[in-house]
């Protein structure tokens, strides 16, 4: 008897394992249209993300963002989101909204092109449908959640050729944390694009997401690939 329950665990705990295990990939998955109008360059995409995988989708969402240059090597831009995420402690998606606001700073170095962008990002979050056990809702801790983003980006141009590698390091910092503010996560990612033709372009990227934040309600994965077609109106 024991050895059947010692069994039974092995198999129940092995089981745990490999399902948390899974929970940690995901794939995201975007379609993005731009246009260039002078200065401007606005651009709008829709997106789906998962984990487990391909088994569940924690997230859809779609965007607009609008760029200006103010001079060449800088750019301010604003962007909303629209998203409908899975609450996985309810089981349950709600809609939220984000808006964005930074500057972007690029400057050419030989075949290399390095970007540096900071800016802030506030997301404001339903929580009519997170009904406890009692019949009350339960409320986020941060709502909206103000977060101050980071990225550093570099590219490598090959001479005569369509693909274009790349890497990138964000980080996401909470400013308004009740509790004291930290950083939420940090994300580092390689990618390569390759430019089918003048108006069309895929993006690869392989992405480690490091989850600090206690904001465990829309975790995405920490190993993650991420593929996003774009197409540049005439």
């Amino acid at each position: 008897m024991r050895k059947i329950t010692f069994v039974l665990f092995l198999l129940a705990f092995l089981t745990s394992v490999k399902t948390m295990a899974q929970a940690q990939y995901g794939t995201w998955t975007s379609v993005g249209v731009e246009k260039k109008l002078g200065k401007w360059k606005l651009e709008a995409d829709t997106e789906i993300r998962t984990i487990y995988y391909l088994r569940l989708i924690n997230r859809w969402s779609i965007g607009l963002d609008a760029e200006y240059k103010i001079a060449k090597p800088l750019e301010v831009g604003l962007s909303y989101t629209l998203m409908n995420v899975l609450d996985q402690k309810y089981l349950n998606y709600q809609f939220r909204n984000r808006f964005n606001a930074g500057i972007t700073g690029k400057q050419k170095w030989g075949r290399f092109d390095f970007s540096l962008s900071e800016g802030l990002q506030l997301t404001t979050k339903n929580a009519s449908k997170r009904i406890d056990d009692y019949g009350n809702t339960d409320t986020y801790k941060i709502n909206p959640a103000l977060m101050w983003k980071n990225s550093m980006q570099a590219e490598y141009d090959i001479p005569k050729s369509k693909l274009t590698p790349g890497g990138e390091i964000e980080s996401y910092y909470e400013l308004n944390n009740p509790d004291g503010n930290k950083f939420d996560k940090l994300r580092y990612s390689l990618f390569l694009k390759y430019k089918i033709n003048k108006h069309n372009s895929l993006k690869l990227a392989g992405i480690y997401n490091d989850e600090l934040g206690s904001d465990d309600t829309d975790y995405s994965g920490k190993y993650i690939v991420d593929l996003k077609f774009s197409h540049t109106l005439k």
